[in-house]
């Protein structure tokens, strides 16, 4: 009864939950090319599955309860489990997919130059051919987030740069095309803060920057709008060579969309068995006790 009955129909539900916010984020993805906020890879995964649930919940506590009595209560506390632990996992095994559907369906721009970049055109990849940076007009900054729920007695000690993209054949001769964003993020407890110890991270991220081959970029990715992304949109708007409508933030990428959209695909393979399979299980287990627990107080009365 447990496999049968409990667990293999919560596994195909969180198979077709993924499968149809997948299809729905592609689709995003693809057609609107919008820079989606961090936060709505967490949202659209909790507001499909609640969606999901009440339309199938009473088919599903049907196949759940072959053979029970009836009881609301069981109904309402089978129902309450749902709508908390399945919106819950889907959105944690959602997480890897966002990635690799974005390496996979993300719109490509490909332009021989920087220079045709059209005003308030932002795809969600760059490859160009010619483009130019000069880590002279660097624009630098360092930020210290206090600790959080998350990150319970940690400081994060951010340092930021950002310069503008020119055409190589007439760089400075014009504005800025679009912005290339470089971050270093480190974590400090206080008393290493204290010690002074974010100085040497500081340094060492100077020296990484001044070194690094650029040209080495194999594209150009837009800039996820996390934490910082506003902090970078606001360093670009300060820039002498920054105008209204070229304000895109990109990084610099160094490996294929297809390897990176498989490695993220493949670390969601990874999440699935050790966490997803478990917590099938748990949400299972619950089920099985609340539904052994009725049968048990029917029986007695």
């Amino acid at each position: 009864m447990f496999f049968k009955r409990i667990f293999l129909p919560l596994f195909i539900l969180l198979i077709a939950l993924l499968f149809l916010i997948s299809i729905c984020y592609a689709l995003m993805v693809r057609t609107w090319n919008a820079n989606w906020p961090e936060w709505a890879t967490t949202v659209i995964p909790i507001i499909i599955s609640i969606a999901v649930l009440a339309i199938f919940k009473d088919k599903y506590l049907k196949i759940l309860l072959r053979g029970q009595g009836e009881s609301k209560r069981l109904n309402n506390q089978l129902t309450v489990v749902l709508y908390i632990c399945v919106p819950i996992l889907t959105t944690i095994m959602f997480s890897p997919l966002t990635q690799s559907i974005k390496y996979n369906f993300g719109k490509v721009l490909t332009l021989e130059s920087i220079n045709d970049l059209k005003p308030n055109e932002s795809p969600a990849f760059l490859q160009l051919n010619d483009w130019y940076v000069d880590r002279m007009r660097v624009i630098p900054l360092k930020t210290l987030t206090r600790p959080n729920l998350f990150n319970f007695n940690s400081y994060q000690v951010n340092l930021l740069f950002i310069v503008p993209i020119f055409s190589n054949k007439d760089a400075y001769r014009s504005h800025a095309k679009a912005w290339l964003a470089f971050e270093y993020v480190k974590g400090f407890s206080k008393k290493e803060l204290e010690e002074k110890l974010d100085d040497e991270f500081v340094k060492g991220s100077m020296t990484h920057f001044k070194r690094m081959n650029i040209r080495e970029f194999r594209y150009l990715e837009i800039y996820p709008r996390n934490e910082n992304y506003n902090a970078f949109i606001q360093m670009a708007q300060v820039h002498n060579y920054f105008k209204s409508g070229f304000g895109t933030v990109y990084k610099g990428q160094e490996v294929d969309r297809d390897i990176l959209s498989a490695y993220f695909f493949k670390y969601f393979l990874f999440l699935f068995a050790i966490v997803a399979i478990p917590g099938l299980f748990i949400i299972s287990g619950i089920s099985q006790f609340l539904i052994k627990r009725s049968k048990d107080n029917i029986e007695i009365g």
